[in-house]
Parts: structure tokens; C-alpha cells; sequence
């Protein structure tokens, strides 16, 4: 069996979360039992993957792209490229599939879909680019032999708008709980500077719009009020970096701080420091960091986006707040005043155990044979 992976990942980047994160402990899944596996991503190394069984072809070296220059360099370098019809092509999102769809048309097909993606350009697209979208994704879904969704509403959302729409299969995503786990939080404290009474959120992910970090600068506000040793730590990098930089000169968001990307160790290290994670997205779908800081021990607030509400069962695991900034900033407030800490963190820790991405991994590879077995007996 072979299979080829489609997103635009650069193997050498440390990057950890959202689609590549998970893009890259897929690949370490499928070369870890075996499974022959091609990567379209993106840079000029094959970084830790070593494994006769990989083979990396870049689409573009450039380190800054949009998805639509990566998009136009696929359809250019698939058009000419011999695939055998057996390859199980899985495209991260659903535009990414296109130039398989116009040029390998034979081939078994998934796509991935995290989150009502349509719903959002529909949203925030111009009129033109939504018609495009719409009839792209549709001629897309059409010719692909499955849907893959993270989460339960996604799945509703795209079998609502798309009625004809039937194979679709639910696959969470997953944590690699031999390195997001307890670690010795007091000795981490003291290693990344934090101090013993710091009641440090932590916000892991990419400094864009959507994932509202402006939203969240302004519940730090108001929550440096009611817990005057509040910290935010921002662990990550984006387009919205330098400007959200500039916000924090006021004397109440002095206490907020970014450290960047960070190399794929360091993420552990330092969400064990924490007290509690904030995500405060527009949309998600499965997000991956929730069950993260879980594993590590840290409870969550959180919007009501995508399965979190699933995952977050009780008080113990965090909070779910509604979209106000005063809602999510007592929500923090009522995580990070709480006495029991140790207790928090055996119950959040315990809690990460069913996300294993061995589970994720075994659900997919079971799907990829279940795919390889119909295009046999074509």
C-alpha cells in the first residue's frame, strides 16, 4: 500500500500544531508501521524522516507562501507527474486535492476537512471567490472516494449543504501523549523564567485572525483586575506578530509576552508551566491543543468551538465560555484561583489518555486498506 500525503508542510520546520502538526504525526504514524508514504509539502529537507519508505517531493522552497501559491505550484507539478493508480492520495484540505481530481481522476481519494471551511468564506469572501470555492469544492467532494471530519458538527454541516454527500467518516484528532505529558512543572518553572506565584495562561497556536488574539489581549485586560499575578505567555508566530507586539505597551498587557515558535520539546516544557490554555478561535475543528494542555495537565478555556464542549465534560478539565470578553475573562479567572492544583493536574492528564494518536493512526490506516481492498477488486 502506498500512500501520499498532500499539505504544505516543510519536514525540517518544528512546527507542532494545527493541520501540520497533525500532517507530521500522521507521516511519523504511517512510516512507524510500515506504510509507504509520499509527502507533497513544502522547504528543502526531509528534516527527521529518514525512512526508506519516504520520499518527499517539495512543491515550492520558498518559507513564506500563501495557500493559493502552493495550490497553483501543485497543479503545475501534478499535471506532469506519474502516480500509480493504486496510491491512496490524502489531501490536509480540501483545494488540495483539485489537481488530483483534474489529472488523477483513477486514484482513491480522501479529503480532510477541519471545520465548515465553506461556511467561513461564504462569510468572508467576496461574491466571486465564494461561486469559485463552492463549485471547486463540490466537483472535489464529488471525485474523492471519502470525506475525513474531526468533529461532529462539521460532519452535519457538510452532509446538510451537500445532501448527496454520504461518505463521510468521523476521525478525531490525536496527541502523542510520550511527549505531551506531566514533567516536573516547578523545575520547568524555574528553567523558562517563570515564577512559583505566576498564574501563567498560555495561548499555543498561529498569531492570525481567526484565532483572535486581539479578542484574547482584551480578556487579559480585564483579568490582570480580579488576579493581579497574572501572565500570558503567546507560544507561536503569524502574520498579526509585530502588530499585536505593539498593543502590549499599555501598563495592564505588560504582562504579556511572546516566545515565538517554538522547537517541537520546548511546547511540552512550557504548557507544563502553565495554569491554564485560552482558545478563543472563530472555528475549530478538533483542535489538537486542547487535548495537548490536557496531557500535560492544564485545563482549558475555551470558546464553543467545533468538540471542545465534548472534551471539556466538567469544571475540573476548564471552562467553556461564551464569545464576551468579560465571560472568558472570569472563566480564567475561576481556572486560575483554584486551590487544588495537583488534583487538576491528575484529572486533565487522565482525561488525555483516550486521545492517543496511536488510536488516531490505527482508525486511518484502516480506512487507507478499506480503500486499497475496493480499488483491488476494480
Amino acid at each position: 500500500m502506498e500512500v501520499i500525503i498532500v499539505e504544505d508542510l516543510d519536514p525540517s520546520s518544528p512546527k507542532m500544531g494545527g493541520v501540520a502538526g497533525y500532517s507530521r504525526k500522521l507521516l511519523e504514524y504511517l512510516l512507524k508501521t510500515g506504510i509507504k508514504t509520499t509527502l507533497f509539502g513544502t522547504g528543502h529537507s526531509n528534516g527527521s524522516f529518514n525512512s526508506d519508505n519516504f520520499t518527499f517531493m517539495p512543491v515550492t522552497h520558498k518559507k513564506k507562501f500563501t495557500g493559493y501559491e502552493y495550490l497553483l505550484k501543485l497543479t503545475a507539478k501534478a499535471l506532469f507527474l506519474r502516480i500509480p493508480h493504486s496510491a491512496i492520495i490524502h489531501a490536509q484540505h480540501p483545494e488540495y486535492m483539485l489537481p488530483f481530481v483534474l489529472f488523477h481522476r483513477k486514484n482513491p481519494k480522501i479529503v480532510a476537512i477541519r471545520g465548515p471551511v465553506l461556511r467561513e468564506v461564504k462569510l468572508k469572501r467576496r461574491k466571486i471567490v465564494r461561486l469559485i470555492y463552492e463549485m471547486a469544492e463540490s466537483l472535489i467532494l464529488r471525485h474523492s472516494d471519502t470525506v475525513m471530519t474531526v468533529d461532529e458538527a462539521t460532519r452535519q454541516f457538510y452532509q446538510q449543504h451537500y445532501p448527496w454527500l454520504e461518505k463521510i467518516r468521523l476521525i478525531p484528532t490525536g496527541v502523542d501523549l510520550s511527549k505531551f505529558k506531566l514533567l516536573d512543572r516547578n523545575s520547568l518553572r524555574q528553567k523558562h523564567g517563570f515564577k512559583p506565584d505566576d498564574k501563567v495562561v498560555a495561548y499555543v497556536g498561529r498569531l492570525e485572525k481567526e484565532k483572535s488574539p486581539d479578542f484574547l489581549l482584551g480578556c487579559f485586560e480585564l483579568l490582570v483586575e480580579s488576579v493581579p499575578g497574572a501572565m500570558l505567555v503567546f507560544i507561536g508566530d503569524g502574520r498579526d506578530r509585530e502588530r499585536l507586539e505593539g498593543l502590549v505597551s499599555g501598563s495592564r498587557l505588560k504582562r504579556a509576552i511572546f516566545m515565538g515558535a517554538q522547537a517541537p520539546d520546548q511546547v511540552p516544557e512550557i504548557l507544563n508551566c502553565a495554569d491554564a490554555l485560552a482558545l478563543c478561535s472563530v472555528y475549530e475543528g478538533s483542535p489538537t491543543v486542547v487535548k495537548e494542555a490536557l496531557a500535560c495537565g492544564v485545563p482549558v478555556v475555551s470558546t464553543n468551538v467545533g468538540d471542545v464542549s465534548q472534551i471539556i465534560r466538567d469544571e475540573t478539565l476548564g471552562r467553556i465560555a461564551i464569545r464576551s470578553k468579560e465571560d472568558f475573562a472570569r472563566a480564567l479567572a475561576s481556572v486560575l484561583i483554584r486551590e487544588d492544583r495537583e488534583k487538576v493536574r491528575m484529572e486533565c492528564a487522565k482525561a488525555a489518555e483516550g486521545f492517543s494518536f496511536d488510536h488516531v493512526g490505527a482508525r486511518t490506516v484502516e480506512l487507507y486498506k478499506e480503500l486499497a481492498g475496493r480499488e483491488a477488486c476494480r
